[in-house]
């Protein structure tokens, strides 16, 4: 009877950890398991970041999907970081800017922006640029004025140096039609795998502004200070 007695109870004590085991792995699978609800968020309306949604290019309108890919490419014009990897890409065909531009602009920028680019991020140097005004286009002209102001730190890791402040001008000859491209260097253009390989895997970046019927196809700078 004594052994009858221990039989069950150690039965009991059995069932009983093996319950417990299971109780404990289903918690622990509980607190594993968890769902996202898919929501959209909008900040306050009159916050000035607040997030923007998709627009067609027509809705967007001409001028101003114009005045966009003007002030993108002033900035892959100037801008300068201590990445001496980032103007070697910046410098070849394919790129932003050399897509952006014809031939002859290019090499201009070649010989005469890129080897201060290049010399800025030697030294540790950044340099931004921005629109200072008004882009327009004179009645009498062939080329849209785009002001600018640049902004240039000559102190490397120090958050305290002032920049130096210049302005300038760009005379620009811009060649732009609505829609996206159809061909790039001869060859058809394939818009979403360029947008997601690149041209070839030295790409630097897959620049969404490329697609467009936007070129650049005479530049004059002038310094106004």
């Amino acid at each position: 009877m004594k052994k009858l007695i221990v039989f069950f109870a150690g039965t009991v004590l059995i069932a009983l950890t093996l319950g417990m085991l299971f109780l404990t792995s289903a918690i622990y699978d509980a607190t594993k398991k968890s769902s996202v609800d898919t929501y959209f968020f909008q900040t306050n309306p009159l916050s000035e970041m607040r997030p923007g949604v998709p627009e067609t290019p027509a809705k967007i309108g001409e001028t101003t999907m114009r005045e966009m890919l003007i002030k993108k490419y002033v900035n892959e014009y100037f801008y300068a970081i201590p990445d001496n990897e980032n103007i070697a890409n910046r410098m070849r065909r394919t790129a932003t800017l050399g897509a952006m531009s014809t031939s002859d602009v290019f090499n201009m920028w070649l010989n005469t922006e890129a080897p201060l680019i290049q010399a800025l991020s030697e030294q540790k140097m950044m340099r931004m640029v921005d629109i200072d005004g008004e882009i327009y286009k004179p009645a009498d002209s062939d080329y849209w004025v785009v002001p600018y102001i640049m902004y240039t730190w000559d102190a490397s890791n120090d958050m305290d140096a002032e920049p130096i402040v210049t302005h300038g001008t760009l005379l620009m000859d811009v060649m732009y039609e609505p829609g996206v491209r159809e061909t790039q260097g001869g060859k058809k253009f394939d818009i979403g795998n360029y947008l997601k390989h690149g041209y070839n895997r030295f790409d630097y970046g897959y620049e969404p502004a490329i697609i467009f019927k936007f070129r650049i196809t005479h530049l004059e700078h002038v310094t106004n200070d």
